[in-house]
């Protein structure tokens, strides 16, 4: 009778523990949705070996986070993943103040509130003529200044480019959001800019970005009186 008293201690000990270890299972990982972004571009007669990235800087390095692929003469689409952009914002070599990143080494900054903090995946067409996947400033064909960026929080800053010429607003909305790029000229001032970068609501992420041979950031594409 000991011998069957033990057994059964045994086996509700271990029935015990099982109960335990299923309700301390973590609940599935939400699934997070891809981003889809489509892109127009000059077409190229020749397209072989031809691709899109979305590339961010982690550090000192250039971190291909996603690659495209061409659906038609000049156009191409490519899609960030969920899980990509969850692990870019928690890395600290990738999200940092805003103050001391995007800002650093211009004048006159004002960023309100000044604790926030900027990751930002960017995009271009390139040639991979080596086919290792990864884009150098040689295979470069085209680009934007338009870029997806998160924001620890939602912000507003303004800053004056380093030689004086222009001048940049904007603003960005908390977590994830694609980031549109205008320069205007206005005709009262010449040889000054006004650039400005915005989030877009959310259901504009689906016009088609355009894409273009490398240009100055803060005077590329200038009209006078006009856009960018």
């Amino acid at each position: 009778m000991k011998i069957a008293r033990k057994q059964t201690l045994t086996l509700l000990v271990v029935s015990g523990l099982g109960v335990s270890l299923l309700t301390a299972c973590p609940d599935p990982t939400p699934y997070l949705p891809p981003t889809q972004l489509n892109f127009q571009f000059p077409a190229l007669n020749d397209t072989a070996d031809v691709k899109v990235a979305a590339v961010a800087y982690l550090g000192d390095s250039v971190n291909v986070v996603g690659q495209g692929y061409l659906t038609g003469p000049g156009t191409a689409t490519l899609s960030l993943w969920g899980d990509t952009l969850k692990t870019l914002a928690a890395d600290p070599r990738c999200t940092t103040p805003f103050l001391t990143g995007e800002a650093a080494d211009k004048r006159e900054v004002t960023v309100t509130p000044n604790t926030a903090r900027t990751c930002n995946v960017y995009f271009l067409v390139f040639r991979d003529a080596n086919r290792d996947g990864r884009p150098t400033a040689e295979e470069e064909l085209y680009n934007t200044h338009d870029l997806y960026s998160f924001a620890s929080e939602a912000f507003s800053y303004r800053f004056v480019s380093p030689d004086g010429r222009s001048t940049e607003t904007g603003t960005r909305t908390a977590g994830w959001s694609l980031v549109r790029h205008l320069v205007l000229q206005p005709s009262a001032t010449p040889d000054r800019y006004l650039v400005t970068m915005n989030s877009v609501p959310q259901a504009d992420e689906a016009l088609t970005l355009r894409m273009h041979e490398p240009t100055d950031y803060f005077t590329s594409q200038g009209l006078t009186g006009g856009r960018k």
